[in-house]
């Protein structure tokens, strides 16, 4: 199958994925797993405390990246705050005050009177899980910090160091459809250049193997300088619910090869620089 029908058809499988609850949820709770198996939040929170100067009452932020966000991640500040309530709330337990966190992509969707490339704060920090429990005024979640922008990561100017994000996440991002020249780029910056672990999910085991091919391909120069954290496995925290892709599989994936049922974040896997 060339590359123009591979992106065609993952671009149809994104569609039919639609946006639902489900597929919110099982990215929250993706990125609270991938945070606690890599350690990010304490990692981030003892590095403040250990800063020169750094004040007892301030809490550290932590800085998540979304590459390839869509709808999924929220079209406005408050709906992106909903969508991250577990990250929040993992990352208040673990001394960090404030989730930063940028969604970039060409599906980057935002609503009515949102603009981009500007970054909104959200300084309610009750999460919905927490208000039967708890007094309105004892925080249970971290603020939440959000800047929404369209195109590729790769185009972006670079941050500086102190700005670079501290995890990435690529939900869905079928990494072996698309021309290595699509994601290479953004992969190697990400990883190779900001020194930041990259959490990638697919729909099936297979499909995650496959990214993790074209991945190793596009780092081959960097062989020596990157590791798989964990190599493609099942994810824990997948999607509950089975989709109905509303047309032929085998436009977008070998049947033969993989018949496994398609879920949100069926499978995941992480890399990162060495050291």
């Amino acid at each position: 199958r060339d590359d123009a029908s591979c992106v065609r058809a993952r671009a149809r499988v994104r569609g039919a994925m639609g946006m639902d609850a489900h597929g919110e949820a099982t990215r929250d709770r993706t990125m609270v797993h991938a945070l606690r198996r890599l350690g990010t939040l304490e990692t981030v929170a003892r590095a403040h405390d250990a800063a020169p100067g750094a004040s007892v009452d301030a809490r550290a932020t932590i800085r998540v990246l979304c590459l390839g966000a869509d709808r999924h991640e929220g079209t406005n500040p408050r709906a992106t705050a909903r969508a991250f309530v577990g990250v929040r709330e993992a990352a208040w337990r673990a001394g960090v005050e404030t989730v930063s966190v940028l969604c970039v992509g060409p599906n980057v969707k935002v609503d009515d009177g949102v603009d981009l490339n500007v970054a909104y704060d959200v300084r309610d920090r009750m999460s919905s899980s927490s208000l039967s429990s708890l007094s309105s005024d004892v925080p249970s979640g971290a603020a939440l910090r959000v800047e929404y922008r369209t195109g590729l990561y790769h185009d972006e100017a670079p941050p500086t160091l102190e700005e670079a994000p501290d995890v990435a996440f690529a939900f869905n991002a079928g990494v072996w459809g698309y021309d290595p020249s699509d994601w290479a780029p953004t992969i190697e910056r990400v990883v190779i250049d900001e020194r930041t672990p990259l959490v990638v999910t697919s729909y099936t085991l297979l499909e995650a193997e496959s990214d993790e091919d074209a991945m190793r391909s596009s780092l081959s120069e960097f062989d020596d300088k990157v590791k798989w954290v964990w190599q493609a496995e099942m994810n824990p925290s997948q999607s509950t619910e089975v989709r109905d892709l509303g047309f032929d599989r085998s436009d977008y994936i070998d049947s033969e090869k993989d018949s496994s049922e398609l879920k949100e974040n069926s499978a995941w896997q992480c890399v990162a620089v060495r050291g």
